[in-house]
């Protein structure tokens, strides 16, 4: 048996940018690819006009000149209705309502907005699934995307302009917390990526990995927040003028209409916590971040081995995995090695490089030669095995023999939540 090095825990091996979701579990999907209407086991209407308590001026339908799928796209689409003494305009409005809900997760979209200059609202959000018994603000409200604000109208900006907010019920009124994003280019050019990142610790939302906003919902933080630790449902509409935008008479709206917001998908990944309709992720499933961390065997001085998962910029999942460990004289080496991993393993080749030493060093002379190949496989995101046969270099510069399903654990995790703001 090889003679093991002291535990150790090296950061930022692979760089989970705000576009990642760490080789997550999905665990829900709408990819809008077949039909000529949402999936009614997936989504319901809101319908009909009065404002929504904004002062907006759209009446919302169910028609599919309003909501339809085509080529492979939800289709929300605003339309002018002209009148005898003014103007009228319809959109759609759909949400997962006591069909689709979940609690915490990575959920996001990809959505490509119609020019909003100026007096178009899309909006992705959620709201708590309790809203019929408790009301708002009370169910909460979340947030991810929301563009075509006066603040935006106001500075030019208005197709670059996302904000993303929290509202809740503190002590009896209207509690909120948000922050504004201003892109570096117009985002009706195309198709643009909206993601929020929820735990029982935080909320954070993302465009195109860029972070928009974060709050912490944690008890000592977020005060009477409990609203954000129960079951959201997901809401997709476009809405015309209205208190958000500054613009609450037919005649101000200048946009071009017809106007279409297409969202090509919406996915709810696994980040640890997630719940979707009540159930969690199958326990064998290896879904990613949770699992990265410092791994060891406490009877053997301490395991070396430095995990971390996450992806390619293809969005494939990688592993990537430091061991440290001794040759046969006692002396602390390392390898260092990647593999892909699918469903409670993955399979490691190491690289067992020669010729660096702490200190100034030729980066040309060093070798990296075969070091083997390991296998990890895990029970849960704290116990696995560690099976490894060496390579014949292995074997003959380091004095390695095979180790077949060695207990590993968990010493300590690399921190799953992001920093974020706090609101009182």
């Amino acid at each position: 048996m090889i003679k093991m090095f002291r535990y150790f825990v090296l950061t930022g091996l692979l760089a989970f940018t705000g576009s990642s979701v760490y080789a997550q579990q999905l665990m829900w999907s709408d990819e809008f690819d077949s039909g000529t209407v949402p999936n009614p086991e997936n989504w319901s209407y809101d319908l009909g006009g009065g404002g929504w308590g904004n002062n907006e001026l759209q009446t919302y339908t169910d028609e599919t000149e309003n909501v339809r799928i085509g080529n492979g796209n939800l289709v929300i689409n605003v339309e002018e209705k002209p009148l005898v003494n003014g103007r009228a305009f319809t959109s759609g409005r759909v949400k997962t309502e006591n069909k689709l809900v979940f609690r915490y997760g990575t959920i996001e979209a990809r959505i490509k907005i119609p020019n909003l200059a100026d007096g178009l609202w899309p909006a992705f959000w959620t709201l708590g699934n309790n809203i019929g018994e408790v009301g708002w603000p009370s169910c909460g409200e979340l947030d991810v995307m929301e563009m075509g604000s006066a603040a935006g109208i106001s500075a030019g900006t208005v197709n670059r302009y996302v904000t993303s907010t929290a509202h809740w019920e503190n002590d009896g009124t209207h509690a909120e917390y948000g922050l504004p994003y201003t892109a570096p280019a117009d985002l009706d050019d195309g198709y643009h990526l909206y993601r929020m990142e929820w735990t029982p610790e935080f909320v954070a939302t993302y465009l195109d990995g860029e972070r928009v906003f974060a709050i912490n919902i944690e008890p000592e933080s977020c005060s009477d927040c409990t609203e954000f630790h129960e079951p959201h449902f997901i809401i997709l509409n476009v809405a015309v003028g209205g208190n958000y935008t500054g613009l609450v008479n037919a005649d101000q709206i200048t946009a071009n209409l017809p106007a279409e917001m297409m969202v090509d998908y919406i996915r709810i990944y696994n980040n640890g916590f997630t719940e979707v309709n009540g159930e969690t992720a199958p326990e064998d499933v290896v879904v990613g971040l949770q699992y990265s961390g410092s791994w060891y065997n406490a009877d053997q001085d301490g395991h070396g081995f430095s995990v971390e998962f996450g992806e390619l910029p293809d969005g494939s999942p990688l592993a990537v995995i430091y061991w440290y460990t001794y040759d046969s004289l006692g002396n602390p080496i390392f390898m260092v090695g990647s593999g892909t991993p699918t469903e409670d393993r993955v399979e490691i080749d190491f690289k067992s490089p020669v010729g660096m030493q702490y200190g100034v060093f030729d980066p040309a002379s060093v070798m990296r030669e075969d070091g083997g190949t390991a296998v990890f496989e895990f029970s849960d995101a704290d116990n696995g095995t560690f099976s490894y046969t060496p390579s014949d270099f292995s074997v003959g510069a380091w004095g390695h023999s095979s180790i077949e399903a060695l207990p590993i654990t968990k010493l300590f995790a690399i921190p799953v939540s992001d920093s974020g703001g706090s609101a009182q």
